[in-house]
């Protein structure tokens, strides 16, 4: 079935084909008028005078259908000028139509807003007057021309001097001799990104040169999303390795923390929380102490994607907490060595007797320093010891010197000392000469002694032995010194309380024996008439 618009073009050939067909038959007429009979000519006549009727009965058909048509093409055009004018003027971009002189034709209400200018002004006004650099415009233009086409962004001037950032597109010969614009502010996004910019390079200059280590861990993917150069000076590895290797990070944690630190960064990625200072390893093999917290970053969800924290070196801090602990147990240590002598001093000099100071000091020292056997050795005469105190604290079965009487020329060591008058250390007995031929001490492997001396004359040795090599250190020789001084002390008062008693006690019995020697006396007088 024909459509509605091709009747017009059917009536106006139906119409030029019945014109032709009249036309002939007046033709035949005008030339058979002679050879035909009144009766033929008249019906011939009839017949053409039919089809001319048609003819123009078609073409007045064929004017009203056009004339429609015309009717119709006009409210499209009109409701298509009509929608082509709301669009252009209601554009949220500016449009700016262009000849090919690039001379603005045309401008809608947003180009308008957006060059500050009136409708009439921009007519007329050729491109290179909106940009900055009018010479780039001017050769960007002909450039446009050729290209059909161009996108990118340029910074115009407004009528009152104010710059502006545009990002335009344009389009060559959408219609002949007829080029358009549309542009659009970007202004506030170039500020934007220019402030974001600004932004992440004060970030990188605060991350660059801060001396902590800044981290972002992704939750899901467990890697390393970014991290600071402070990584490379504290771990000594180069941060473009963790980021091809994200489980790399796991080799700078010490091996005996790895484990711990690895499940408690496991668990906060749940918990959305990290604080745990451990050790790492430097590939030079130093080991440095660091502190490392986290902190959550979540979704709208409330899901932890990310973990942010930094990580800072500790190894100073660690370092003088270790010398404060250090210096605190020797503060604690000289605390407990000065209240050790302070009571083995009044126990020393609480009681005169011997036994009592002999028994006193040997408690005493073993209080300050851990040994198994222990022994006072007082001089005689000359070279001749006495072992005065013996205290064994060994296994059972060690069985005491057999010998109470020594003599110092039997032993190398001991001969040293009385000689010089100071101490020997032997930390490990095995290692000295004829050690075994030493009677009584030949099962210690560590030995010390310190000489007995008061009023520059030597009494005798303080000996400590152990069964174990490297028992005793020099600070346990520092403290025996220490206690011999008052100990040599206690001893020579004790000797002088002895013969003080020893004196007294001849004395007494002086004193007892006076009367019966006076009786005596008596008695004998009166016996001997010539006395």
């Amino acid at each position: 079935m024909p459509s509605e618009k091709s009747l017009p073009q059917r009536s106006m050939r139906f119409a030029s084909i019945l014109i032709v067909l009249a036309a002939t038959g007046f033709l035949c007429v005008a030339l058979s008028s002679r050879l035909l009979n009144r009766a033929s000519t008249s019906a011939l006549l009839a017949s053409t005078l039919a089809a001319l009727v048609m003819a123009v009965a078609l073409h007045i058909r064929f004017l009203l259908l056009v004339r429609r048509e015309q009717r119709e093409t006009a409210a499209v055009l009109d409701a298509t000028e009509r929608e082509y004018k709301s669009v252009f003027d209601n554009a949220l971009d500016g449009i700016v139509v262009f000849d090919d002189r690039g001379m603005c034709v045309q401008a809608n209400e947003a180009a308008r807003a957006l060059l500050r200018d009136g409708d009439r002004a921009l007519r007329g006004r050729p491109i290179s007057a909106f940009f900055a650099q009018s010479n780039e415009s001017k050769g960007g233009w002909k450039a446009f021309l050729e290209g059909n086409n161009a996108h990118g962004e340029a910074q115009i001037v407004r009528p009152d001097g104010a710059s502006v950032c545009i990002e335009y597109s344009l389009r060559a010969n959408y219609l002949l001799g007829r080029h358009v614009a549309v542009l659009r502010d970007i202004t506030e996004r170039k500020r934007a990104q220019d402030a974001l910019r600004e932004s992440e390079e004060r970030f990188q200059q605060m991350a660059n040169n801060i001396q902590e280590i800044f981290w972002m861990f992704d939750a899901e993917t467990r890697k390393v999303v970014y991290i600071n150069r402070a990584y490379e000076i504290i771990t000594g590895r180069s941060c473009e390795l963790l980021c091809e290797d994200p489980r790399s990070f796991r080799e700078v944690i010490h091996p005996e923390d790895r484990v711990r630190v690895l499940s408690r960064l496991s668990a906060s990625l749940e918990q959305g929380r990290f604080d745990e200072e451990f050790r790492i390893v430097t590939p030079n093999g130093a080991v440095r102490w660091v502190w490392a917290r986290g902190f959550p970053v979540r979704d709208p969800a409330g899901i932890v994607r990310r973990l942010v924290g930094s990580a800072q070196d500790i190894s100073a801090r660690k370092s003088a907490e270790r010398e404060i602990a250090r210096n605190l147990d020797l503060a604690e240590a000289a605390r407990a060595e000065a209240e050790a002598f302070r009571k083995s001093s009044l126990a020393l000099t609480e009681n005169l007797s011997m036994d009592y100071v002999l028994d006193t000091l040997l408690a005493s020292l073993l209080k300050l320093v851990p040994y198994e056997s222990a022994q006072v050795l007082l001089i005689e005469a000359d070279t001749h010891l006495f072992l005065a105190r013996e205290l064994q604290n060994c296994e059972p079965g060690r069985l005491p010197p057999a010998q109470a009487i020594l003599d110092a020329r039997d032993s190398r060591h001991l001969m040293t000392i009385l000689a010089g008058r100071k101490s020997l250390l032997l930390s490990d007995t095995g290692q000295e000469h004829a050690w075994l031929d030493f009677k009584g001490f030949a099962h210690l492997r560590s030995w010390l002694c310190v000489p007995l001396v008061t009023s520059q004359q030597i009494l005798g040795f303080l000996s400590l032995g152990d069964t174990h090599a490297h028992a005793f250190t020099r600070e346990h020789l520092r403290l025996a010194e220490s206690l011999a001084i008052p100990a040599a002390v206690a001893i020579q008062n004790a000797r002088l309380y002895e013969q003080a008693e020893i004196f007294r006690t001849e004395i007494e019995q002086r004193l007892a024996d006076l009367p019966q020697a006076d009786r005596i006396h008596q008695s004998t007088q009166r016996a001997d008439p010539f006395t």
